[in-house]
């Protein structure tokens, strides 16, 4: 039986509607990133006013299960990644699972969602962008033109529940995670990698409430940040999960960040950070999940060598003692710790910030001796990977800057932009295992590029496997250059056009400027 999605009630319907109509006006939109789900609607009409103005009908949709058309390829299980990874059915089953009912409307969530993420790989990323696009694709399959006006879809967007769109792409990022090759894992063991980061975001009141502005910066010329914590899968590079908080105050650490996403890795997993992260409560709570963590020691800990167990030059087995217990922790959590636990530390040479040579110590707490210090060391370098990740999500998508002007709009913006990051990474994945290659190896921006290339010939030719096979070799030849080693000095040349920046608040300056005229 076909899969029943809701009960609809069509209001103030023309006179002139009938059952092809309604069955046209029903099929949903797609198109870019072939989020086209066709949809068989069948009618039945309870009432008609005998005035032909108003008629009132339930409708139930029926999904069907086998696409013929082009504009469904991606919608099929069969068809190109972004299909499989977001089929009409999993996405009708997560709204369903959270509980979200919605009418029959051009801009329903199926349409909100396809226009959001065509959004998101847009260079443009304005709203009247997404509404013309979905306006030239309702016309091209012969459906009324829809307003060219961006409200009905700004609303809709209000509309969008964040619980489903936080759902698709956590779940989606875990499914491309959990579809690596085993050969890509290190040492068989899954490698996830967690950083940092911040979110600028445009200056409104509930921004600002939700959200602050750091504390140095003068009321009416900064913006909110929001502080993020990005936990990503170092095989495939998908986001799996993302916790977020304010910029400064109790509970907003990227420490306390990271312990609320712990469950997300498996025991026997590695985690591979920065030298914010080896604190003795983190380290405790991975043991207890039964991850490993390789890291950098913070500065501020001191490091003897000569203590412990002796591995080599400058690398030892000691055991770490527990801290004093500071305010931020309560007495219950704190006896709770165990008195000692035990790392691995070695020095490593790095780069440092004047471009010479410092010491750094490699903490983990992987202590089986087998397990050469070279390994280690090689795996906490991988860690730079995490930062590409970033520079790839605010520079390639252009998310450095956010544009929504309330929290929960913001968040479901960040969300949609991870959603579509981790369909990205899943083409990756796809090209790399036909190709026997890896994904790190491969161009996020030139998969972007490959993707929007492709998208409308493999909509004009109906499931050609010459086009598919054609559009995953194009992927795997966008690789990254293996430069190890290479010095590059972060200056910019060419110089900013527009050099005349804010000092005062707008409206101070709105009065400045109406006083001298």
């Amino acid at each position: 039986m076909p899969l029943s999605c809701a009960d609809w009630s069509y209001l103030s319907r023309s006179p002139g509607v009938t059952r092809k109509s309604m069955r046209s006006e029903a099929t949903s939109l797609g198109g870019f990133l072939g989020l086209t789900i066709r949809l068989i609607v069948h009618t039945e009409i309870f009432c008609a006013r005998l005035d032909r103005s108003v008629i009132v009908c339930t409708v139930t949709v029926m999904a069907r299960k086998d696409f013929t058309t082009v504009r469904d390829k991606f919608a099929r299980d069969n068809g190109l990644p972004f299909g499989r990874l977001l089929s009409r059915e999993y996405v009708l089953s997560v709204l369903e699972g959270e509980g979200h009912q919605y009418r029959s409307r051009v801009f329903c969530p199926l349409v909100t969602l396809w226009g959001w993420l065509s959004q998101c790989l847009s260079q443009d990323k304005s709203l009247n962008e997404a509404v013309s696009r979905i306006l030239a694709h309702r016309v091209s399959i012969g459906l009324p033109a829809c307003a060219a006006t961006s409200s009905s879809y700004s609303e809709a967007r209000i509309r969008f529940p964040e619980a489903v769109m936080t759902r698709l792409a956590k779940e989606i990022g875990r499914e491309i995670h959990d579809s690596a090759d085993g050969s890509w894992n290190w040492h068989g063991r899954e490698v996830f990698l967690v950083d940092g980061t911040g979110f600028s975001m445009p200056d409104t009141p509930e921004n600002q409430l939700e959200y602050p502005q750091p504390v140095q910066g003068r009321p009416g010329l900064g913006f909110p940040v929001m502080r993020a914590v990005g936990l990503i899968s170092l095989a495939t590079g998908a986001v799996v999960d993302m916790a977020f908080a304010k910029h400064a105050g109790k509970g907003t650490g990227e420490g306390t960040l990271l312990r609320s996403m712990i469950g997300n890795m498996q025991p026997g997993s590695v985690l591979v950070a920065d030298k914010l992260f080896p604190s003795f409560g983190t380290i405790v709570a991975l043991k207890d999940r039964g991850v490993d963590l390789v890291s950098l020691s913070h500065v501020s800990r001191e490091v003897v060598f000569s203590q412990g167990q002796q591995l080599g030059p400058k690398d030892h087995i000691v055991a770490w003692q527990k801290p004093a217990r500071n305010g931020r922790t309560s007495l219950q959590d704190y006896n709770a710790l165990p008195d000692t636990i035990l790392v691995r530390e070695f020095a490593i040479e790095i780069e440092g910030r004047d471009g010479g040579k410092e010491e750094a110590i490699v903490v983990g707490t992987i202590t089986d001796e087998s397990v050469p210090q070279k390994e280690l060391s090689d795996l906490y370098w991988r860690r730079w990977n995490c930062e590409l990740d970033f520079r790839s999500l605010k520079h390639s998508l252009h998310m450095d800057v956010l544009r929504a002007k309330t929290p929960s709009m913001v968040r479901k913006e960040i969300w949609c932009h991870l959603l579509a990051y981790n369909l990205i990474r899943g083409v990756m994945v796809a090209s790399a295992k036909q190709n026997e290659i890896t994904p790190r190896q491969l161009s996020v921006k030139g998969t972007m590029q490959a993707v929007e290339s492709f998208t409308a010939p493999m909509m004009a030719i109906d499931g050609n496997q010459a086009i598919y096979d054609a559009f995953l070799a194009t992927v795997s030849a966008h690789r990254v250059g293996n430069r190890p080693g290479r010095l590059e000095p972060r200056y910019k040349k060419r110089r900013p056009a527009w050099q005349i920046y804010m000092t005062i608040p707008r409206h101070k300056s709105h009065r400045r400027l109406a006083s001298q005229t």
